[in-house]
């Protein structure tokens, strides 16, 4: 989820794609040998499989994205579409058929020859598996595809499609390792896991220990820019606390997604820079609305969600019982904004921002008077209200994530406004990996949980309808006109049609609630400035440096020069604008300067 998670330089794309807690590291297994130059990462999450079909979250993304490439990229300014393996992508006249032409000389890591037959096959392997289900949405009207030479793909739609210049959130895959689980379970395909993880990405995933680290190799004959650096090792603590202690402590380079408390504390720490990044991510409220057991087609019903939640009165009612500025004020520190919609706002072309005035205002007392009102009352004077129709006391569960920041603190304030107006809540706190155990099951009333989304809002749409139950819904939710609206959007290429199209959606999603966006939140980094220069962000200016679009960062970074070490340790951290120049100047060698697709989207990501 999450989250959900890109290239040459003066290529045309025609038509739609033209333009521009503490553990010390050391006492962990040493994963490296000193003399390589390695860029060494620290997370608090471990990724969850190097099948691109089990990805859930940013680490699994941000591993993949290394690993291998798409058919098409992102720009690093505007994020539409750019040149990936694809040079070029050409639509015919009724938008039925794209041609796009893969470009020569790119190998897998193992070194076989990648063609448009990886391309072909990849697609056409997600098409017709089951188990491949994450990506299908990308695949619209029931496509094929064909490459009748090593450097021509063809997609062939059965209706008018936009979907090649989304892009299609698709790694490709080498067919000579895929191939034998073509026709096999959606069990055998999602337990296929392979390290070294054959790919023809900027760096290679070659070791990976659960719980200690994942280490990649860089890919010296890389087609879109050749890293300075040797590797990354990706080091895995128990709590940001040890993390924050190993940046100190020069065992690592860089810090990924810090509290706001631990970020403010190494404000003024001479060596190590400080970066928010844009708004990448949100956490909502999400309510089961069931059906989880009918989607997997099984008899034994598992889902637990209260009838009640089926009510919108009752889902307006905790609407206007969650202060959203309270969480940004307490929770982030003011690292984040209040949530509204389900496109983030630096999304800023597709993002519809609702009035203050017609906003879900944090009212307690109006909470009160919808529940009143919809019948929910105190009959037995328990202090619980009840269900008019059930009978059943308004007793409900909010799962939270421990692993996820944020989650069960505002589990927490959740918890308490929603029993000042009359629910029984239990908090259930779990990991990561138990909360999929849960979202299969249906076995929850409400989670806080976190999102991220693609460029386009084709996919986080797509979240909402009735065919998502169990591939991406929170809560399989259902609800024929979001079903029509989505097919709908897919067929307008005007892009301002579009837009008026996808505003009507997010308006009518915020009225009716599936789930409640509770706060979009920035990413917080550190890096020490005495270790290497180069990082990029993307989208320019203020896009994360890691974890982002592509491995930018990881291939322009360069080593710090002692001079430039010694000025660091005396006078702080490099400016990130000096950063940014450099990197720049590095992305042009490296060819990652790129072209802006013609209708010129101005969306970014989550």
């Amino acid at each position: 989820m999450l989250g959900r998670v890109r290239v040459m330089a003066a290529l045309v794309l025609v038509v739609g794609i033209a333009g521009g807690g503490f553990v010390r590291a050391t006492a962990q297994e040493s994963p490296v040998p000193d003399e390589k130059l390695t860029l060494n990462v620290g997370l608090t999450e471990d990724f969850v499989s190097p099948n691109p079909f089990v990805a859930c979250c940013t680490m699994d993304y941000e591993f993949l994205f290394l690993n291998y490439d798409m058919l098409l990229n992102f720009d690093t300014v505007d994020l539409s579409p750019a040149p990936g393996l694809a040079e070029s992508c050409e639509p015919s006249p009724d938008h039925m058929d794209w041609t796009c032409t893969i470009r020569e000389g790119v190998t897998w890591s193992d070194g076989q020859p990648l063609t448009a037959e990886d391309i072909a096959f990849t697609y056409t392997f997600i098409v017709e598996n089951k188990g491949t289900g994450v990506f299908g949405d990308y695949l619209p009207y029931q496509p094929t595809f064909e490459a009748p030479d090593a450097t021509t793909f063809i997609w062939h739609s059965s209706e008018p499609t936009f979907a090649p210049e989304i892009p299609p959130w698709i790694y490709i895959l080498p067919k000579h390792i895929w191939e034998p689980l073509d026709g096999k379970s959606g069990q055998e395909i999602k337990g296929f896991e392979e390290i070294p993880a054959v790919g023809s990405g900027a760096f290679n995933m070659v070791e990976w220990k659960p719980g200690q680290f994942v280490r990649f190799d860089a890919n010296k004959n890389y087609w879109n820019g050749v890293p300075t650096i040797d590797e990354i090792v990706y080091r895995i603590f128990e709590n940001q606390e040890a993390m924050v202690q190993a940046l100190k402590s020069g065992e690592l380079d860089y810090a990924y997604d810090l509290s706001p408390t631990l970020a403010n504390s190494l404000g003024g720490t001479t060596g190590i820079e400080v970066y928010e990044g844009a708004p990448g991510s949100w956490t909502n409220l999400a309510f089961n609305f069931g059906g989880q057991s009918a989607a997997a087609g099984v008899d034994e019903v598992t889902e637990t969600n209260h009838p009640a939640l089926q009510d919108i009165r009752l889902r307006e009612a905790i609407a206007h019982a969650v202060d959203k500025q309270a969480l940004v004020d307490t929770i982030y520190q003011g690292y984040a904004l209040p949530g509204d919609t389900f496109m983030r706002p630096d999304s800023a072309f597709w993002h519809l921002d609702i009035p203050a005035e017609e906003e879900f205002a944090f009212d307690l007392g109006l909470a009160r008077q919808i529940l009143d009102d919809a019948g929910y009352l105190d009959t037995d004077g328990d202090g619980i209200r009840e269900d008019p129709v059930s009978g059943l006391p308004l007793a409900m569960d909010i799962v939270t994530i421990t692993d996820e920041f944020g989650s069960v603190d505002s589990g927490k304030l959740i918890e308490g406004w929603l029993e000042e107006i009359g629910f029984d809540i239990e908090l259930r706190p779990v990991t990561t990996t138990k909360i999929y155990e849960i979202w299969e099951l249906g076995d929850f009333d409400m989670y806080v949980w976190g999102w991220a989304g693609d460029v386009d809002p084709d996919f986080i749409m797509s979240v909402f309808t009735t065919n998502s139950c169990l591939v991406w819904s929170d809560g399989c939710y259902s609800d024929p006109q979001v079903d029509a609206w989505h097919e709908e959007q897919r067929t307008l290429f005007d892009r301002d049609e579009r837009k008026a199209l996808i505003d009507q959606m997010q308006r009518y999603l915020y009225e009716q609630l599936p789930e409640l966006a509770l706060t979009y939140e920035q990413t917080i980094h550190a890096y020490r400035t005495d270790r290497f220069t180069g990082y990029f962000p993307v989208p320019q200016p203020e896009g994360d440096l890691l974890f982002g679009w592509g491995p930018y960062s990881q291939i322009a970074l360069e080593p710090v020069t002692a001079e430039e070490a010694a000025e660091t340790q005396d006078g702080g951290g490099i400016p990130v604008g000096v950063w940014i120049g450099l990197g720049i100047g590095v992305v042009a060698i490296a060819a990652l300067l790129l072209v802006r697709r013609g209708r010129e989207e101005e969306d970014e990501r989550v």
